[in-house]
């Protein structure tokens, strides 16, 4: 056996560390055990009796367990706490009230604050036979169920020696050795006079077999050994060794002389710096764990934490997210009015200002702003108050167009900490102002506290650490740490805040203060000077394989984004043309489903497999209600024919933009060659049969509501010109010529208007790779994938399945063990975009499918969408903040692009792309093991396309074409038909975007959201087809900001920044019919 070497001090510290264990065995004064309980299951609801030590009968969680005891007539006016470990998490009750949350963190909990005489305390707790991380207790058992009476004497020494034996091994590993020994000094000056009652051994070795078996057990094993390996059995039939009465007597004098020695140690060593303490307890809403659990541990918590607060009143505690809010408001109302009260009291601190703490990168922007927007309302309608923190400790990253929506959801102050666990790069600062693409700032904070981050502890090493790691030191002299444990831990608790008390001003640590974390970031002077800012994405060098990780999620939440945003205009043209009434009510269930799966481990895909199966059937649920929700609003739009026309149907397009697009529509309808379309002004237009039904397309611009009849006509249809070219190697339209390999590659792109090679090599290559992250299964991608690769080859030749007239494709398919791909490679008339519509079966586990794309252009960046704008990163490795970007997010595009031409990749639903050099890369598929070993085990369908263009991503078309990709025409069949195209909003010479159209909050005004996407300048005007009476600029909570001229009751001229957000308030002059 090694011994190591330790100085003086450290042999010192060490001897005191036992004699601590020693003197915790009397923490309890007087103590039983209940030797038995009653317990039910939901399935079995009859009560059995279970003894101490026994399994459970069953595990169908939750479990209901009833324990009885008679307290002893000699603790009548004693305080009695129990401390149990029942076999998982549990929510105790004593005579019917909740008083906590049980785990091997919080185990004690006071049961009645004077025992009356003779006493019987009825207790109850509902259990769940896992842990806090969710791990399963396979075997539960009714491990511990012991009733007690505090010694306070000598839990009051014991927490003032443990604390300052805490600050002397910090200040001794940290080179602080000379203070280190004079606080073992002082410790070693109190155990002097402590005497405790060894001349008994039975009753003496009682004693400590009790605090082995319970509490303590943990100081006791890691100071004397572990009782539990020696091969007798440690077990003693005396009665435990009681305080002798002269020792009692002289704790507080011990107190005393021991705090005077501790004075004078800190007027030569007075605290160093200033950690402001938040109490905190991140439980992610959704992870290791199913929701319905989370709902039981938010209860457990609050539960804990109320109970501290009536025991503690310098706790202060701060809990984000108005989900969390709204179920405890649903399950226990009665839980929900007390947080309401210390709410009021300005101790429970509502933060964050969302639903949920959302994934940072993969959310549109319409998303965040509902995000910031559902949240806020709900905080300042339950409890009269907003947050001004934007509170997101855990998230993977953030997009670079959040300061700006923070700013205009009131939410001036920003903090995470998942930044410090950049693996190649640590994230330069930690006080800061972060700018957003608009150059909006918000004041950001950040703490590094390893290993524990957001799960703090208040004890020296946590408090030291962080501040000694506070590298903004020199704008500021206070660092904030979040305290508690999370993930179901249930927060802080009485042995950190015992130690705050100690701590506070503890001679060579940081002073402690513990307050609002809203307080915090106000004590903040104004105005620092050269205070450092970060400009755009705060992107984290982990955790890149969230962007790809459960892609049917993302699928759904990428088409039910869309598909909300859709229903929601539809309603509000509705309302305001048709006296329609506005689905409010429905709209805010499908919104809230959104925004609950955009929690960061619930869209990211790093939850187990019941989170991602609940998930995917919200999402489908709520995507089916939307649609049905959008067509039956957008009936009353639809005018009545003058007549009907024997023999006739019609159908309506709807196009949400406010630009005109080109009509391509599929119908899922058959139509024969007796069919002719034809639009309202009677121009008839092409069709083309379909696997899945009919394919329309024609010279045509969409502009709002745009009716379409079909009628059957005799005679020959009319001759339709197409420009297509197809073979089953070959493809060519107007634009381009493509080339197909019989091995599946596109080998040659050919652009006709541009005289040039589009690829600089094999294109769309296919590539599986072993996917095996060094950790965190789910989350990661290793930058190593790429040197176990295997490109897949086609199983046979392409084979060419649609030749025209509007569109043309060329199915090719690859199969290797656990794989099956099949792709139609596919062009339309009078399109630049090459759609690979891929269907993949997918059953590897532990692969990762990407799609390749050498490109013939040269430039230094890509550009990629974000939330409500774009970034550029870095197409080279030229430094580590360069190679460490060898995964990114974006949202429907990226692009490559030199002076006059380039190149973009566009997707229906991935978000995970790469980039070297002049190769674009897209991941579509991974199967990772952990913590869902089924991970996407099932059929995918999914389109990506190449999108050659003139000019840059700005000028080329780019957004258009990810825009008709990912939201194609709404076609409603109809027996009405409109007057006219009807286009309800316009825009006239501007390049800004509609984000979203929706009846006002707590109005009949319309909201209109409008964004700029390409960085630039300007003015617009926007025209409304509606008559206005009056107009408002408004922050996205829709208060008022400035009134706005309307001139004709039809336009507002608008003044525009760079990707800046415009929300817009509008009261329509008159109902039309």
């Amino acid at each position: 056996m090694e011994i190591p070497f330790y100085d003086a001090t450290d042999r010192q510290l060490a001897r005191l560390a036992v004699r601590l264990a020693e003197l915790a065995a009397w923490r309890d004064r007087e103590f039983f055990s209940i030797p038995e309980a009653r317990f039910r299951t939901r399935a079995e609801p009859d009560w059995r009796t279970i003894t101490l030590g026994e399994r459970w009968p069953g595990r169908d969680c939750p479990v209901h367990i009833q324990l009885a005891c008679k307290l002893p007539e000699s603790w009548a006016g004693w305080p009695v706490h129990g401390r149990f470990d029942l076999g998982g998490e549990a929510l105790l009750f004593v005579d019917g009230s909740a008083v906590g949350g049980l785990n091997p963190l919080h185990a004690e909990h006071r049961l009645v604050p004077a025992a009356g005489r003779g006493q019987t305390v009825l207790l109850e707790a509902e259990v769940v036979p896992y842990g806090p991380f969710g791990t399963p207790n396979r075997e539960p058992r009714f491990q511990e169920a012991c009733v007690l009476v505090p010694d306070f004497g000598i839990r009051s020494l014991h927490d003032d020696l443990a604390a300052a034996l805490d600050a002397a091994v910090y200040l001794n590993g940290s080179g602080r050795r000379e203070i280190a020994a004079r606080i073992g000094d002082a410790i070693q000056n109190a155990f002097v006079r402590i005497q405790l009652p060894r001349s008994e051994p039975e009753e003496y070795l009682a004693r400590l077999a009790h605090a082995a078996a319970h509490d303590r057990a943990a100081e006791l094993v890691e100071h004397t050994e572990s009782l539990e390996a020696i091969w007798e059995d440690w077990s003693f039939d005396a009665a435990p060794a009681p305080l002798p009465e002269g020792t009692r007597t002289q704790l507080e004098a011990i107190r005393l002389r021991f705090a005077a020695e501790l004075d004078q140690i800190r007027e030569l060593y007075p605290p160093e710096g200033r950690v402001w303490l938040t109490g905190h307890a991140h439980i992610d809403l959704a992870w290791l764990w199913p929701l319905e659990e989370t709902r039981r541990k938010l209860r457990r918590t609050f539960y804990t934490i109320l109970s501290l607060m009536e025991s503690y009143p310098h706790l202060y505690f701060n809990q984000s997210s108005a989900q969390v809010y709204a179920w405890i408001e649903q399950d226990d109302p009665e839980l929900f009015e007390k947080i309401r009260q210390k709410v009021q009291e300005g101790r429970w601190e509502l933060s964050g200002g969302m639903w949920v703490e959302p994934d940072g990168n993969l959310p549109a922007g319409e998303s965040w702003v509902r995000q910031i927007l559902f949240g806020q309302r709900y905080f300042q309608s339950r409890f009269g108050r907003r947050p001004t923190v934007a509170w997101l400790p855990d998230s993977f990253g953030f997009t670079g167009n959040l300061p700006q929506l923070l700013l205009s959801g009131g939410l001036p102050f920003f903090f995470t900490q998942k930044l410090t666990w950049s693996e190649v790069n640590f994230f330069p600062y930690d006080l800061y102002h972060w700018e957003g693409l608009d150059g909006s700032r918000v004041l950001a904070h950040s703490f590094f506290n390893p290993p524990r981050g957001y799960n703090g502890r208040i004890d020296a090493h946590d408090t030291g650490s962080t501040w000694r790691n506070f590298r903004g030191k020199r704008f500021h002299d206070t660092t904030l740490l979040a305290v508690g444990h999370g993930d179901g831990g249930g927060g802080p608790t009485s042995q950190m805040l015992e130690r705050f008390e100690r701590l506070k001003g503890f001679p060579g640590l940081p002073q402690l203060r513990m307050g609002a974390v809203s307080d915090f970031y106000r004590q903040i002077p104004a105005g620092i000077r050269n205070l450092p800012v970060w400009v755009g994405e705060q992107y984290l060098e982990f955790h890149r394989a969230t962007y790809t990780s459960q892609a049917l999620i993302k699928a759904l939440h990428r088409r039910l984004e869309q598909a909300v945003v859709e229903t929601e205009a539809a309603a509000t043209l509705a309302f305001a043309l048709a006296k329609h009434p506005y689905p409010q009510e429905e709209l805010r269930q499908i919104w809230e489903t959104l925004l609950l799966n955009e929690f960061h481990d619930i869209l990211p895909g790093s939850s187990i497999r019941s989170v991602n199966e609940t998930a995917g059937r919200q999402l489908r649920l709520a995507l089916e209600k939307a649609e049905a929700l959008r067509r039956n609003v957008l009936t009353p739009l639809q005018w009545q024919a003058s007549e009907a026309v024997p023999g006739s149907r019609d159908l309506v397009l709807w196009n949400l933009s406010l630009s005109s697009r080109p009509l391509v529509v599929e119908i899922p309808e058959t139509l024969d060659d007796q069919s002719r379309l034809r639009t309202a002004d009677g121009r008839e237009l092409a069709f083309q049969k379909t696997e899945n039904g009919c394919l329309i397309g024609g010279d045509v611009q969409i502009e709002g509501l745009s009716p379409l009849s079909i009628r059957s006509e005799s005679g020959e249809p009319r001759p339709v010109a197409s420009p297509l070219r197809a073979t089953p190697r070959q493809l060519e339209n107007e634009y381009l010529k493509i080339q197909v390999s019989g091995a599946g590659c596109i080998e040659s792109i050919y652009d006709k208007d541009a005289g040039r090679e589009v690829l600089a090599g094999r294109a769309n290559q296919l590539w599986i790779y072993t996917d095996i992250p060094r950790r965190f299964d789910a989350w990661d991608i290793d930058e190593s994938y790429p040197l176990e690769g295997t490109e897949l080859q086609a199983a046979s030749e392409p084979e060419l399945v649609e030749s025209g007239p509007l569109r043309a494709a060329i199915r090719i398919q690859y199969e290797l063990a656990g794989i099956k791909v099949t792709q139609l490679c596919r062009l339309g008339t009078a399109s630049r975009r090459l759609d690979f519509v891929t269907r993949i079966r997918w059953a590897t586990r532990r692969t990762l499918l990407r799609a390749l794309f050498p490109v013939n252009v040269r430039t230094h960046e890509m550009w990629a969408e974000t939330a409500f704008g774009a970034v550029a990163r870095p197409t080279h490795r030229n430094t580590t903040w360069d190679q460490a970007k060898f995964e990114v997010p974006a949202h429907r595009w990226t692009d490559l692009s030199e002076p006059g031409y380039g190149v973009s990749l566009l997707s229906d639903s991935k978000y995970g792309y790469s980039v070297e050099a002049n190769v674009l890369g897209i991941s579509l598929l991974r199967s990772p093991i952990y913590p869902d070993p089924h991970a996407d085990r099932h059929e995918h369908s999914l389109t990506y396309s190449l999108y050659p263009h003139p000019g840059d991503w700005r000028t080329g078309g780019t957004l258009a074409a990810a825009q008709e990709l990912n939201a194609p025409l709404t076609v409603l069949p109809s027996t009405r038909v409109d007057r006219s195209p009807t286009p309800f909003f316009s825009l006239v010479d501007g390049s800004i975007q509609l984000a979203a159209l929706k009846k006002a909050e707590d109005s009949d005004d319309i909201i209109v959201r409008l964004f700029e996407p390409y960085g630039s300048r300007g003015q617009v005007t926007l025209r409304s087809g509606l008559p206005l009476r009056s107009a408002y600029l408004v922050n996205i909570l829709e208060e008022n900001l400035s009134e706005l001229e309307v001139k004709d009751e039809t336009s507002i001229r608008l003044c525009f920044t760079p990707f800046q957000v415009i929300s817009l308030k509008l009261t329509i002059a008159e109902h039309l019919t």
